[in-house]
């Protein structure tokens, strides 16, 4: 006997003679009553942090108990790929050999993500191991398996048909620094102090945090309750502007605050969800005045081509020397978006984007915890749930990144000559422009081998379809957010819709997970469950 305990060696002994005598394999169809747990699967290209740990222990604490007593207890271990967390991580790993992400076309990087993502993969797969975890190894289940990818593309077909998926302009949360949109559940609101101006509109006056997005006004609203404004309403403001002469119609909306400010409010459609909804109730102009690349577009006049701050700057300096601002509160408290990851900030652009409808499936998914069918411990956090659904927007699930699984939608270059491709050409050179006029010097081969990136305009005709229908034809270069895919897990776990698997083990028992993916992922799986 040894003269000290080495729990290495015996917790290998003991996981060994479990894998082999198959302790924890599950049996569909054994005549027991079934008792399933789907582990949430951390971030294949991580650790383990504490969380996790925590979360593993509590679980085979439960699945243990079920098996003692008698029930089919299914416990399905598997590893999510974490779409923009891991595609961010690799690129600060590019980062430290001095290179970038533009350095390769869409099919390289993928690759090497790939690898990257092989790597570190097995390391979640250990520290499970080593915590004696009673999973079924069996049914490991990783989110880009060719299964899964397929169960993923199979519904957004459905919902394609089904008329829950639309492709559209509107305002998205866009991060300049990751080259990305995020959805509402992933950003977070920062409070600071910025200045806040009053700027003269004619015999109005407007009080914004954002001078520079001014540009972009197509409108200047008031309360309808607010009798100060009775006499503009409706009317044309015409005032001397940064860019020169302007003239801006006074509507009249509900959602204007009479206490904020002056009680007048400058309406940017296409840089302010609240004021997007203000001018789709009026039928305002959208005018874009920021681009995907952080900077001022054409619309933004003399100011185009600046930063966003740059501009901000600039316009402030020219309205001071017009003698525009009124006056400055310097000590304004706001709150302003940031991506809940790196505490960035975030732009609100109008930009066409992939939606599923939430309307048809938030109800179902509210009546799920409502009538019990789904029961949410501590009682508390089933707050959390039922005001996000209540209040549930519609869904933006593309992302402008490379790994993850690709929205199955493809462009006739033929019918959409007008499509902004950015691809490495033959020397290894970024180039972009509409696909119609690249035509005359490369080939549409040439174009979808180094292709990057590809941004379709709202109204372009496309195909839905795993498989490229044709030779003229280039695919859509957003994936679909990771809450789309891991909101399937139940589904791709079980192997949806025909397997005994599925038959038997869903709905599943328990699961056990952190009360801030309550929004996140866990309406997202009741959504594609109920």
């Amino acid at each position: 006997m040894d003269k000290t305990f080495e729990h290495k060696t015996a917790q290998e002994k003991a996981r060994e003679i479990w894998e082999k005598g198959g302790f924890f394999k599950a049996h569909a169809n054994s005549g027991k009553e079934p008792f399933t747990i789907l582990l949430p699967p951390p971030n294949a290209s991580g650790k383990m942090h504490t969380g996790n740990v925590l979360m593993i222990a509590l679980e085979d604490l439960l699945i243990r108990w079920k098996r003692m007593q008698g029930y089919e207890a299914l416990w399905v271990p598997g590893t999510d790929h974490a779409g923009f967390e891991t595609q961010t991580t690799f690129e600060r790993e590019l980062k430290k050999e001095g290179k970038s992400r533009f350095d390769f076309d869409r099919n390289t990087l993928y690759s090497q993500i790939v690898d990257f993502v092989q790597q570190n993969k097995h390391q979640i797969e250990n520290q499970i191991k080593e915590m004696g975890a009673s999973v079924d190894w069996s049914r490991y289940t990783f989110t880009l398996d060719e299964h899964a990818v397929n169960v993923v593309l199979d519904t957004f077909e459905k919902m394609v048909k089904d008329g829950l998926i639309y492709r559209s302009d509107y305002v998205v949360n866009y991060s300049f620094k990751w080259g990305t949109t995020f959805s509402d559940a992933e950003i977070v609101y920062k409070e600071q102090k910025s200045p806040l101006y009053y700027i003269r509109y004619g015999p109005l006056t407007v009080a914004t945090v954002r001078p520079e997005s001014k540009l972009g006004d197509t409108a200047l609203a008031v309360n309808p309750n607010d009798d100060r404004y009775k006499e503009y309403v409706g009317k044309d403001i015409e005032f001397e502007d940064v860019l020169g002469p302007n003239k801006l119609k006074v509507i009249a909306d509900p959602y204007v605050d009479i206490e904020f400010g002056t009680g007048v409010l400058k309406v940017t459609p296409a840089h302010d969800k609240n004021d997007y909804e203000i001018g789709l109730r009026h039928g305002l102009e959208i005018r874009n005045v920021v681009g995907i690349n952080g900077r001022m577009t054409e619309n933004a006049g003399k100011y185009a081509g600046m930063k966003v701050l740059e501009a901000r700057k600039k316009v402030i300096e020219d309205l001071n020397g017009m003698g525009l601002i009124e006056k400055v509160d310097e000590d304004y408290e706001n709150l302003v978006p940031v991506d809940y990851r790196s505490g960035d900030y975030i732009e609100q652009l109008v930009m066409p984007n992939w939606f599923v409808k939430v309307e048809p499936l938030r109800k179902p998914a509210l009546d799920a915890v409502l009538e019990k069918k789904v029961n949410i411990y501590p009682k508390w956090r089933e707050i959390t749930y039922l005001r996000w659904m209540e209040n549930m927007r519609d869904w933006p699930i593309s992302r402008q990144i490379v790994w993850g699984i690709r929205i199955p939608a493809w462009y006739s270059v033929e019918e959409n000559p007008d499509i902004t491709v950015t691809f490495l050409n033959g020397k290894g050179a970024i180039t972009s422009g509409k696909v119609g006029e690249l035509l005359g010097s490369y080939t549409l081969k040439e174009i979808e081998d180094g292709l990057q990136s590809l941004v379709a305009p709202k109204k372009a005709v496309y195909v839905i379809g795993k498989e490229k229908p044709g030779d003229g034809f280039l695919p859509e270069t957003d994936t679909f957010d990771t809450w789309f895919s891991s909101g399937q897990w139940p589904l791709v776990t079980l192997k949806y819709p025909d397997s005994e698997d599925f038959k038997y083990f869903y709905p599943t028992s328990v699961l056990e997970t952190g009360w801030e993916i309550v929004t996140r992922w866990v309406s997202r799986m009741i959504m594609f469950g109920i």
